[in-house]
């Protein structure tokens, strides 16, 4: 019994390996870029290895996406870490997720290259949405945070819009996320871009879209 237990555990941490170096080989050098070799190598587990894990490796794109962003909920939007949360205003709330955004933005330009070039691959490839259901889901399980504190905004009159809570985070969700994964793919590209500096743009597109919603608010 306890030889089992220990095999499964060797099986997760080789899984947890694989993923880990999936994702750090797809932030630095691209999905394309990246073959199952060099996963594996990286991994220090044969080619073989992973394909008993993973059929294909848009499959392991896939995996690897949501075990990132549980770690993205995780370390930086796990808001009962942020003292006196519960009691602050909804537009307070709102500005510590969108706060977090930002940090996001700092700390993790690899990852929102992956999400832009994931969208390009899974239209490339054609993948459903069924096999992208958990991937999904892992990015949905961040959607109470916002939508709680819209409401609670609405409630205390720190936040004023004409939508429902629902819509208006979809929208910020699009918003924000379209301008940081467009700065960090390719944000450099033309003189222009180095004008302003990326994160104050980003700090500014943030503060706007804050703004827009507390437009009428006393």
């Amino acid at each position: 019994m306890r030889e089992s237990a220990a095999r499964m555990r060797r099986t997760q941490q080789r899984e947890q390996k694989i993923l880990e170096a999936a994702m750090a080989l797809f932030c630095e050098k691209g999905l394309e870029e990246t073959s199952i070799d060099e996963i594996a190598g990286r991994a220090g587990v044969g080619s073989a290895t992973i394909y008993r894990y993973y059929e294909t490796k848009a499959q392991l794109a896939i995996q690897s996406g949501v075990e990132y962003w549980k770690k993205i909920a995780q370390q930086y939007l796990n808001l009962t870490e942020i003292k006196g949360y519960s009691d602050m205003t909804g537009l307070k709330q709102l500005e510590c997720i969108m706060d977090a955004l930002v940090m996001i933005f700092e700390k993790e330009r690899g990852f929102l290259k992956y999400l832009q070039e994931f969208e390009v691959f899974v239209r490339r490839y054609e993948i459903d949405m069924e096999r992208l259901a958990a991937y999904e889901e892992s990015i949905m399980s961040l959607k109470p945070r916002v939508t709680d504190a819209l409401e609670k905004g609405l409630q205390d009159g720190t936040l004023s819009f004409e939508w429902s809570p629902n819509e208006v985070c979809y929208s910020l969700a699009h918003t924000a996320f379209g301008v940081m994964k467009r700065f960090a793919w390719n944000g450099s590209m033309l003189e222009l871009d180095s004008q302003v500096e990326l994160i104050l743009q980003v700090k500014i597109a943030i503060k706007l879209l804050i703004r827009g919603l507390t437009a009428g608010t006393a």
